[in-house]
């Protein structure tokens, strides 16, 4: 399985870290992006994971996608237009959206995206060492059965995910097992 990570700044570079340490015991591919961290990519790169060129050549190759973005204005540029992620997500499953705040128009992405793609928008909690140690807490809002699938890769870096299942209001939160 290949795994796309794009945002490489002080979160989404101690996340992709943890993400590549589980792909390396599980035998999957991380490819990882990011135009303004050069020095985090090539750190990456250096330690086992794939330069993923460019925002198309990630969204057309990976199945799961992680973005943790600077603001939701970066967020909505790394996926409109044709060369953005919605563009070139043909065979992605899901994207997990983590930047630690909302996206007032995550709504409008997920009308514009293919059918087949599950875009989640699960905003992460924590500091930059409880990244590194795998700490993080994340919401999200869907169902448990997204989190039961996907809960060995999360596990590389959450600790524990409170889930809000639609349409109920009330979340619940789980402590995830180590990936």
């Amino acid at each position: 399985m290949d795994i796309g990570f794009i945002g490489l700044g002080k979160l989404g570079e101690q996340i992709a870290t943890r993400v590549l340490a589980w792909c390396k015991t599980h035998g999957c591919h991380l490819y990882v992006y990011d135009i303004v961290h050069p020095i985090a990519m090539k750190n990456l790169v250096a330690a086992g994971a794939y330069d993923g060129k460019d925002i198309p050549s990630i969204a057309q190759r990976c199945t799961i996608l992680f973005t943790v973005m600077a603001g939701p204005e970066d967020i909505i540029a790394v996926a409109a237009g044709t060369n953005g992620i919605l563009e070139n997500a043909d065979g992605m499953d899901i994207w997990f959206e983590l930047s630690p705040f909302f996206v007032p128009r995550w709504d409008s992405l997920r009308e514009r995206a293919p059918a087949d793609l599950l875009l989640m928008d699960t905003p992460v909690t924590g500091s930059e060492a409880q990244a590194r140690m795998g700490e993080l807490g994340m919401a999200l809002e869907g169902c448990q059965s997204i989190l039961q699938r996907y809960q060995s890769v999360l596990g590389a870096f959450i600790a524990r995910c409170q889930v809000t299942e639609l349409p109920k209001t009330t979340p619940t939160t789980f402590r995830l097992p180590r990936g």
